[in-house]
C-alpha cells in the first residue's frame, strides 16, 4: 500500500467510526440516516487526502438491538463505499462505538469461536472466527441502506465482471475487514480484492489466519502500532505485552492484568492469530505530554495509541480528518 494510499484508508476509516457521532461530539441514538449520510460526505470532503472519494452505497446502519438495555438504538455496524477518482471501490466498516453496549460485549469480547465455514463456504473445517467477528459480517452482510440494495448485490453490478475493491477497516472493523474480504472472495470471483486494515484485533485463530494468507497474498495490509493495545488481542503471547506496555511512564492497572493472566490458558486453547501477510509494523512511542498522574492515564494512553498516534505514525495531522472534539 502506497503512503497516499494509507492515508486515504484511514480517512475513510475515522469518517465511518465517527458517522453518527454530531459535531459537538454527542453520539447519536437511533441516527435519522439522511443526518449520518451528510456526516460521512461533508467530512470526507473536508478532509485532507479522501476528498476526491464519492459515496456511492450506502451507509448502512445495524444499531444496536438493546439486549443490554439503554444503548438501545445506538450503531454497532456503519458501512458504506466510497469510488475514487480512478474508479476504484473502497468498502469501508466502522469500528466501535463504545456507546453500545452490543458492541463493545458481544462483536468486541465474545470470543467464543464458530466455524468460518459457516460463512466462508471454503474456509478449512478446522479454521473459526469469533463467535463477535461472525456477527458483525453478518449484520454487514444483511443490513440494507434505504436505497442501493445489499452490499453484494451492488459490488456485484460493479464488479462482477471485473473491478478492483478495497475492503477498510479500523479496530473491529480492521477485523470485520477481513472475515468479509474472504465471503466476498466467493461472491465476487472475477474482482480484484484488497484488505486494508489498521489496529485490528484477531478475527479468527491459526487456521483462519493461515487461509487469509494464502487467499490474500500481496494483497493485504495490516497496520499495527506497537504501543496500541488492540492488536495484541486475542493472541495469547501478544496479549501479554500489555502486561507492561507503557512501562515505566505508567503502570498497567492491577485490574487489567488480572483479565489477562486469568485468561491465558484459555486464549492458548482458543489459539488466535494475526494474518501474517501484510504485516506493517509502525513503531510508536508512550505520549508523555499526556500523562496526568491519575488513575485514567492507562485509559487515556490506550485511547491515544488506538486512534490519535496512527496519524502522527502515517505523518498526518489531527486536523486532516474530523475527529470529535477531545472533551467528548
Amino acid at each position: 500500500m502506497s503512503s497516499k494510499d494509507a492515508k486515504i484508508n484511514l480517512t475513510l476509516a475515522f469518517v465511518l467510526n465517527n458517522a453518527t457521532v454530531d459535531d459537538q461530539g454527542k453520539s447519536m441514538q437511533n441516527p435519522d440516516p439522511a443526518a449520518v449520510q451528510a456526516n460521512i460526505v461533508n467530512r470526507v470532503k473536508q478532509s485532507t487526502y479522501a476528498k476526491d472519494f464519492a459515496l456511492v452505497w450506502g451507509p448502512s446502519l445495524y444499531l444496536d438491538p438493546g439486549t443490554e438495555g439503554a444503548s438501545k438504538g445506538y450503531s454497532a455496524n456503519v458501512t458504506a463505499v466510497f469510488k475514487g477518482p480512478s474508479g476504484d471501490l473502497r468498502l469501508v466498516t466502522s469500528g466501535t462505538n463504545a456507546t453500545s453496549d452490543y458492541d463493545v460485549k458481544e462483536e468486541d469480547n465474545d470470543i467464543g469461536q464458530t466455524a468460518a465455514s459457516g460463512l466462508i463456504s471454503k474456509a478449512p473445517s478446522d479454521a473459526s472466527i469469533s463467535k463477535g467477528a461472525n456477527a458483525g459480517a453478518q449484520h454487514i452482510i444483511n443490513t440494507t441502506p434505504g436505497t442501493g440494495g445489499s452490499l453484494v448485490s451492488y459490488l456485484q453490478g460493479q464488479v462482477g465482471s471485473g473491478g478492483t475493491v478495497v475492503i477498510v477497516g479500523h479496530s473491529l472493523g480492521g477485523a470485520l475487514a477481513s472475515v468479509l474480504t474472504l465471503y466476498l472472495q466467493e461472491q465476487l470471483p472475477s474482482a480484484k480484492l484488497n484488505c486494508h486494515t489498521f489496529a485490528a484485533p484477531t478475527a479468527g485463530n491459526q487456521q483462519f489466519a493461515d487461509y487469509f494468507d494464502q487467499k490474500m497474498a500481496g494483497a493485504s495490509t495490516r497496520f499495527f502500532n506497537t504501543m496500541d493495545t488492540v492488536p495484541d488481542a486475542w493472541n495469547a503471547t501478544t496479549i501479554k505485552n500489555i502486561l507492561t506496555i507503557y512501562n515505566p511512564n505508567i503502570e498497567t492497572p492491577q485490574k487489567v492484568q488480572d483479565g489477562i493472566n486469568n485468561n491465558l490458558l484459555l486464549l492458548d486453547f482458543l489459539n488466535y492469530q494475526q494474518p501474517g501477510d501484510g504485516k506493517t509494523r509502525l513503531t510508536g512511542s508512550v505520549n508523555t505530554q499526556i500523562i496526568k498522574k491519575q488513575d485514567t492515564d492507562f485509559d487515556d494512553q490506550a485511547a491515544y495509541q488506538h486512534i490519535q498516534a496512527y496519524l502522527k505514525l502515517l505523518d498526518m495531522q489531527i486536523g486532516d480528518v474530523w475527529l470529535p472534539p477531545p472533551s467528548s
